[in-house]
């Protein structure tokens, strides 16, 4: 994590200090004071619906060494602790970000597409470790707050930085790129999610591309050329940096033939070497190119690279298999757009040895004006021969029952208000032997119906 001296953050601010504090020593930053360490450098963020600066005494008493804090703010008499005087804190945590990795000087890698790019990131994370000393963003710690987070916790011998971008809005991706500069910038693909903002397919590969804006002179851009959108989008920008296209189809510089799917991973070639990833669903085989894609850019040896792969541990909550007593929950709860749901239910269906098969689905959020019509073709998709019963919740889900009830009996397919609800009902379909995929968008927290049947015993 960053250390420094007042004095030299003052410099990466260029923002003023106390002259009699100069030589004070931070340790790492917070912006929480729920969370804060001591000798931390606390940053209080000013939001719509919440004020940091209210919280500095508070970090005082629990160790913070300084503060940073805009000099329109009056600061109460009873701080003790020193600080240093910026226009905007926000934009202070986002510079000293931008300064910091320029001095530890990682080689940085930036990912970011509508799916796949977190498990992406794991994937390379548990490869690149290796052979370097490496970092990479946390959990969902992708935006203008989560990213400067993540790159100030790099430590100064560092050698690579793994960095996901997340965006909702044009312009976002662009701050981050600025802030990381990296070496090897990732799109992984274009689907249909953040439509609210971004309109269309067209404007998420558009915003997704600003992230060759802040992509080093001699850096490279690395992207899927079996995605439709990116294969029309890419070729109407200017892009002066190495491309390098990955995927199935022979026209990619490099090509991914698949060998093998089933439930315990994926096994692909490139070239004349074959990889494996232990990871649920044949959309894998495209995370898993991308590692060793990035892993040899790396000089990292295809050897080392196949027991990374095998060693991944990816972040929580997505294509998760959860083993019960008497039956198996598939964990994807995480998010949902209309893409990574059709992969999630391939994967149920690729399960074999179950009696049945439940889609337990909530409502995929921000799809813009076609949301409803998304919906309803998801429920269209559904299978009635491989999955025997669909449970729904969520308002836009309802969408999913109007075109699933074209197929499917009504004795197969519910939709509930509320989880409580819909706990209590999908007990009684468990039976001994089921597999019961649960996913659905971030806000709608399907993760507390997982916590609500997991213990459930079927004998």
């Amino acid at each position: 994590m960053i250390k420094r001296s007042l004095s030299h953050i003052r410099k990466m601010l260029n923002a003023s200090i106390d002259e009699n504090f100069k030589d004070v020593d931070i340790n790492g930053i917070s912006i929480d004071s729920r969370t804060i360490d001591k000798d931390n450098l606390y940053i209080p963020i000013v939001g719509e619906k919440f004020d940091g600066r209210i919280f500095i005494k508070e970090c005082e008493e629990k160790g913070a060494s300084a503060f940073i804090i805009d000099k329109s703010y009056s600061i109460p008499s009873n701080i003790k602790i020193p600080y240093v005087i910026v226009e905007d804190t926000k934009k202070a945590l986002q510079l000293l970000a931008k300064e910091y990795i320029k001095e530890v000087n990682p080689k940085t890698i930036a990912i970011t597409g509508s799916n796949g790019k977190t498990t992406t990131k794991d994937l390379m994370y548990s490869v690149i470790k290796k052979k370097y000393k490496v970092k990479k963003t946390m959990g969902n710690l992708n935006n203008e707050i989560g990213l400067p987070k993540t790159i100030l916790t790099l430590d100064d011998d560092d050698e690579v930085a793994i960095l996901e971008m997340g965006t909702e809005d044009f312009g976002e991706i662009s701050l981050l790129t600025d802030i990381a500069k990296p070496d090897i910038a990732i799109i992984t693909n274009i689907g249909d999610s953040h439509l609210l903002k971004l309109k269309t397919r067209e404007g998420i590969a558009k915003a997704k591309l600003e992230i060759i804006e802040g992509l080093k002179k001699d850096g490279i851009f690395l992207y899927n050329g079996d995605d439709e959108t990116l294969k029309k989008q890419v070729p109407l920008k200017h892009i002066s940096h190495k491309v390098i296209t990955f995927g199935q189809d022979s026209t990619n510089d490099i090509q991914i033939k698949e060998i093998e799917t089933s439930i315990t991973g994926n096994r692909f070639s490139i070239g004349i070497d074959s990889f494996k990833v232990p990871l649920l669903g044949n959309h894998q085989l495209y995370n898993g190119a991308v590692a060793v894609i990035v892993a040899r850019l790396l000089d990292i040896d295809d050897d080392i690279i196949k027991e990374g792969l095998t060693d991944v541990k990816v972040t929580g909550n997505r294509n998760e298999l959860v083993e019960c007593v008497g039956f198996d929950i598939l964990n994807d709860a995480y998010k949902s757009n209309p893409q990574s749901l059709e992969q999630a239910i391939k994967t149920l269906e690729l399960f074999q040895g179950y009696k049945r098969k439940i889609a337990v689905l909530g409502d995929m959020l921000d799809l813009g004006n076609n949301e409803k019509e998304l919906h309803y073709r998801i429920g269209q998709k559904l299978n009635p021969s491989k999955i025997d019963y669909v449970v729904l919740i969520g308002e836009l889900s309802k969408e999913i029952y109007k075109g699933a009830i074209e197929k499917f009996p009504k004795s197969r397919i519910y939709h509930f208000k509320n989880k409580d609800d819909l706990i209590d009902a999908i007990k009684y379909i468990i039976t001994k032997s089921t597999l019961v995929l649960v996913k659905g968008s971030r806000a709608m927290h399907m993760e507390e119906i997982i916590e609500g049947i997991k213990d459930l015993k079927v004998i």
